[in-house]
């Protein structure tokens, strides 16, 4: 058993936080593992700019985002706007892959 507002832990049979005087909850409550998600891509861009831009709109929209740069540019931690050959790429959890595609259609010109 745990307490839910100081974390304090109990034996199984203690049921009331000593310190904060509310119930205890059980420990696997707290301990849930968060759930996993699966990545998809969403574009490659040829650059950093309109990379920034698609990160901008899935910003606004709160829809999680992953950048992959190209080696070079991790490697160096080189943040230019324009490398030659410079490739980015961006993944979303796949739940949210229709809604940013629909979104950022217009900025990577693959229209529905």
């Amino acid at each position: 058993m745990i307490c839910p507002e100081c974390k304090m832990k109990y034996v199984s049979n203690i049921k009331e936080c000593s310190s904060c005087q509310i119930n205890l909850v059980e420990t696997s409550t707290i301990n849930k593992r968060l759930k996993r998600k699966t990545w998809s891509p969403l574009s490659t861009f040829s650059g950093r700019l309109l990379a920034d831009m698609v990160a901008e709109v899935l910003d606004q929209h709160s829809i999680p985002y992953h950048l992959k740069m190209d080696w070079i540019s991790s490697a160096l931690s080189v943040e230019a706007l324009q490398i030659p050959g410079q490739t980015v790429q961006i993944f979303v959890p796949t739940e949210y892959l229709s809604k940013a595609s629909e979104l950022t259609s217009s900025i990577t010109g693959e229209l529905e």
